[in-house]
Order: structure tokens, then C-alpha cells, then sequence
């Protein structure tokens, strides 16, 4: 029997049912799962890193069927980090991960060695108790880390990595109508493909801000009304640039969340993948990361369902 597809061309996937490879350690935290991935793009590389709370980080071999577990410090070992990112200052590679709960962000070693970790900021806008720092994402931008504070306050704070100071903000919480520059909640982000921007999902206001590292806001566009997009994630394919989005809900209430292909520039939805309803991943009701992986010549979707936590692996097949 042929395997279920869903999206449309050439963007269809089906689903990977053995590459669910999670240790057996590992299994009675997978519940918990609620952050996101970074996937290690240097030559020769390719591993896949995501936090599990009450386990540690999770490192998944490049053809994606080994996984094993970085061993946390205790005071760090019971955080939910909210998304994984990796990146390189100062000569080292590092992973940088939220604490969306803890109200910091640590910075690790990839063998989960703390570097530093970056408390609250200290900007006025912080001071008071009623002004919450609940950080959600991060992106690493020339020696700066810009964090977004997604269940907190929503405005993107900067810190200088080198020192280890915040420097700046921008953003805020947005108003009714929303304003552009301003967040309902900032949930997730990313740099656009030229790099020039950051690229952020303002989820209950289902839109993609894209701003300025000044903050400015440069253009806004809107995905499927209710959809609530989590994060975004970039890649090229074939000379052009390509985005995924995966989705909180679907537009229709009550319909499990889809997964969204998007044209990397436009962004003009190109394809509509249903994990649930056509290919069968009972637990894929929300999605609250989805990244593109590549490896040797199959082009792969690692998802994150949330509520209850399941990874999941597609591949695209057309």
C-alpha cells in the first residue's frame, strides 16, 4: 500500500513513522515537549538539537535515526526552553536556549556546558513586577543575540554576547488594531534570507513582522486568518528561498493545525500539509516548531506537536 501524502507539488510529504527515534530515557518526558529546533548547517555536520524538559537537550544524528541526551546542570535541567538556536561568536559554536518559565536565556556548549546565562533585562520598561520577562526565541545576529519575549512583555531585547549586557529593545506589546512593529505575541523568529531582517510570527494576530535590527518595521504579511503561526523557519531549494510555518490551529475551529509551505519571498502560501487528517500523526493537533532538514539528497520536515509534546519526522516526496 502506497504511503499517504499530503501538501501539494511539489511540495508533498508523508510521514516517517520510524524516524520517531527517541532513547527509552527519554520517553516519559516527550509529553513536555514545547520549544523548538536548531539544526547544526556547517559542512560535515548536520545534527539537530532541541530542548526536553526534565531530561536535557536532545541531539539528533544527521540522517535523523539516532537521538541522544546532553546532560543539564541540575538548576537548568527542569526549565522548558523554548526554542534551540545555534550559533557562533567569538570563535566558538553554541547553543542558545530561552527559559521561557526560568525568565533567562543560557548559553551552552554543545556537549551542555554553561557559558553564561542572560538574567532579566534591566531596561526601565522591566523594572516594575507587573512587566513580565518570559523569553520565547532568540537569533543570533553579528555578536548580538536579539530575544523575544513572547509571553512576557513582546518587546525583542538585544544583548551583546561578547560582554554580556543588553543594550537595547524594540517592539512592545501591540494595541487594537494592532500596529506594525508591535506584538500580540513576538513567538517566534527568524532572519529572513538575505539576512538582513528578522522575520517574526506575531501569532494570535496571524502575520509574519518583518523588522529592522533597529527595530523599524519593514512589512508585515498575513497568513490564514486563526492559523496563529508559531515561528518560521528558511531554507533554498533549487535557487530559490522557501519558508516553513508550523500552526497553532487552523483557520476552521476544531480542524487540527496544518503545516504551511511558504514561497520565501512573497510569502504566498504554496502548500497546506495536514499531519493529522492525511498522513495519521494522532498527536500532530498543534504544531509549535517545524524546520526544514536536508540530508543526503531527501529534503525532511522535524516537527514538534505540542500539548501533548511529540516529535515527528516527513519527507517530502514530490
Amino acid at each position: 500500500m502506497p504511503k499517504k501524502k499530503s501538501g501539494q507539488p511539489p511540495f508533498e510529504f508523508t510521514y516517517v513513522e520510524e524516524l520517531h527515534s527517541l532513547p527509552e530515557q527519554s520517553l516519559e518526558y516527550e509529553v513536555r515537549l514545547h520549544g523548538g529546533f536548531a539544526v547544526d548547517k556547517r559542512s560535515g555536520r548536520g545534527q539537530v538539537y532541541y530542548g526536553m524538559p526534565g531530561c536535557g537537550i536532545m541531539r539528533i544524528s544527521p540522517d535523523l535515526t539516532q537521538q541522544d541526551v546532553i546532560e543539564l546542570p541540575s538548576e537548568l535541567k527542569p526549565l522548558n526552553f523554548h526554542s534551540t538556536k545555534i550559533g557562533e561568536f567569538d570563535g566558538k559554536v553554541r547553543l542558545f536556549l530561552p527559559a521561557d518559565g526560568g525568565m533567562k536565556i543560557a548559553i551552552i556548549s554543545l556537549e551542555g556546558e554553561v557559558e553564561f546565562v542572560l538574567p532579566k533585562p534591566e531596561f526601565v520598561e522591566y523594572l516594575s513586577d507587573s512587566s513580565p520577562f518570559h523569553p520565547t526565541d532568540t537569533t543570533l545576529v553579528d555578536g548580538e543575540l536579539f530575544v523575544a519575549d513572547g509571553y512576557g512583555s513582546n518587546y525583542v531585547s538585544i544583548a551583546e554576547l561578547k560582554s554580556g549586557k543588553w543594550t537595547r529593545k524594540f517592539g512592545g506589546k501591540a494595541g487594537s488594531p494592532p500596529e506594525h512593529g508591535r506584538f500580540g505575541t513576538a513567538h517566534g523568529m527568524n532572519l529572513t534570507p538575505a539576512g538582513k531582517e528578522l522575520a517574526i510570527a506575531d501569532r494570535p494576530h496571524s502575520r509574519l513582522e518583518l523588522c529592522g535590527f533597529d527595530g523599524r518595521p519593514l512589512s508585515s504579511y498575513a497568513l490564514p486568518a486563526g492559523s496563529r503561526p508559531c515561528g518560521i523557519d528558511f531554507a533554498g531549494i533549487g535557487g530559490r528561498f522557501y519558508a516553513v510555518v508550523g500552526s497553532l490551529d487552523d483557520p476552521e475551529e476544531g480542524r487540527p493545525a496544518p503545516i504551511y509551505i511558504l514561497d520565501g519571498e512573497t510569502y504566498q502560501v504554496l502548500s497546506t500539509i495536514r499531519a493529522k487528517e492525511e498522513l495519521g500523526v494522532e498527536l500532530a493537533v498543534h504544531l509549535h516548531n517545524v524546520v526544514w532538514h536536508f540530508h543526503d539528497g531527501n529534503t525532511f520536515l522535524v516537527c514538534q506537536a505540542w500539548n501533548p509534546g511529540y516529535y515527528f519526522v516527513l519527507q517530502q516526496v514530490s
